[in-house]
């Protein structure tokens, strides 16, 4: 593991007057940073794997020597969008390890400090989405893009499931979906729920969508149909036996897709995201054409009687490829106005 550095001194304003800010993207498995402007531009874009680092102070020690070394302007605030409830001065991360106190951030680094959830930060990106930043799922106007209705939401599977929704005011509520349980919808998901209970007393959405969750997705019905326990099949490995022709890695990845249906079909409905409802995350991405859309959207809107409205939410993959870090430049600009 490595540890923490001295950290960098104080910075000074640039030279044009205007303030450079860090923004960072933390997740459970991957720290993103970047600097930003007045206007929101990145740069200087780095990823770091949060194992390699002791703590939070060490990763932002390790990008800011980066920063100073190509002579990039030093920030003057940064704030991090985390996977982590935000409500408190301590925040200890979700899927990681990583504990830390905002004000002794601060004093360690001489520079404000300003911590959001992570899903919060990606909803920022919701107002400037282009046609050329999403791949729709279900589209029922052609105008959809454009935000002429309802609430709009984010979600998406990572080391662990969020999600936040953005309102027709410009107003972000903040929610933890991946700590509610989780609730079958058929005799297959009821067995994979029983499953999960032999070694989590609480199911909660987590187990089940996202990276780890798609192992227990497939551990679970690998029991099912051989009535062998088997060690976990880690996500990547997962995939390539998909696409190699294995029914059972095939059979998991659709029913990780009908459970995603389901749970964005309810947080949809929940939050009346009527202005869309955008999937994130790179989970998303690497399934790629084994992500099952029809699936998906079948959960989605299998809704009883509020299936005609489910089917008139706007629904989309977003292709932007750091959305958190985007989001929390967004939130940064909205802050200095």
């Amino acid at each position: 593991m490595q540890t923490g550095t001295p950290s960098s001194p104080a910075a000074a304003p640039s030279a044009s007057g205007s303030t450079t800010v860090l923004v960072a993207d933390i997740g459970g498995t991957n720290a993103r940073f970047a600097l930003t402007d007045a206007h929101g531009a990145l740069s200087n874009k780095m990823t770091l794997p949060c194992r390699e680092y002791e703590d939070i102070s060490s990763a932002i020690s390790h990008y800011l020597q980066s920063c100073q070394t190509q002579q990039a302007t030093a920030p003057q605030h940064m704030y991090l969008a985390v996977a982590a409830a935000t409500d408190q001065d301590e925040i200890a991360l979700t899927n990681n390890h990583w504990r830390f106190s905002q004000q002794a951030l601060a004093r360690r680094f001489a520079m404000p400090v300003t911590a959001i959830n992570d899903f919060t930060a990606q909803a920022w990106c919701l107002p400037d989405l282009r046609d050329a930043d999403v791949s729709w799922i279900q589209q029922p106007s052609l105008d959809d893009i454009n935000w002429t209705r309802g609430n709009r939401s984010i979600a998406g599977p990572g080391t662990g499931f969020g999600s936040a929704t953005m309102t027709w005011h410009r107003e972000v509520l903040d929610s933890e979906p991946g700590q509610c349980a989780f609730a079958p919808l058929t005799p297959r998901q009821l067995a994979i729920l029983v499953h999960l209970w032999d070694g989590h007393p609480r199911v909660t959405i987590d187990r089940l969508l996202s990276g780890p969750g798609l192992s227990n997705i497939h551990s679970a019905i690998h029991v099912l149909q051989t009535g062998k326990t088997s060690s976990p099949v880690p996500p990547a490995e997962l995939l390539d036996a998909a696409r190699n022709g294995d029914q059972l890695a095939k059979q998991s990845i659709d029913e990780f897709c009908r459970i995603l249906g389901a749970v964005c079909g309810d947080l949809a409905l929940t939050v009346g995201s009527l202005g869309g409802f955008f999937l994130s995350g790179n989970i998303l991405h690497k399934l790629d054409e084994l992500f099952d859309r029809e699936l998906f959207l079948t959960a989605f809107t299998d809704k009883g009687s509020f299936r005609q409205w489910c089917q008139r939410v706007p629904v989309a993959l977003i292709n932007i490829s750091d959305p958190g870090l985007q989001g929390c430049a967004a939130f940064s600009v909205s802050q200095r106005r």
